[in-house]
């Protein structure tokens, strides 16, 4: 199982299930996805038009992590409900203070 936090080139990244469109704006979890890769699920409850639950996703994370929302950048899945962002800071910092808020996380 590939984990939802990794480094990569020196860079903090994490993966996401996105539900946008649901009836809450909140973290659900720790999931499994079917190529044998964990990600982060959320539920976004703006609409997936117009970058709309883009900007959800990183409203809400800014907000868990209590950190700017410039810190946090969608590199992959724009348009796609997998994302993968990358979050700007120490690698060592942020790496370890988003261990534990995934190790904090349940499964669903």
């Amino acid at each position: 199982m590939e984990p939802a936090l990794s480094v990569v080139k020196g860079v903090t990244r994490l993966r996401l299930r996105v539900k946008p469109g649901a009836s809450r704006l909140a973290v659900l979890g720790r999931t499994h996805l079917a190529e044998d890769l964990e990600a982060v699920a959320l539920a976004i409850s703006a609409p997936p038009e117009g970058g709309k639950a883009n900007e959800a996703v990183v409203a809400l994370l800014a907000k868990a992590w209590r950190i700017p929302k410039s810190r946090i950048l969608i590199v992959a899945g724009a348009t796609a409900r997998t994302k993968t962002i990358e979050i700007a800071g120490d690698v060592a910092d942020v790496s370890a203070t988003l261990g534990a808020w995934l190790a904090s996380l349940p499964v669903v």
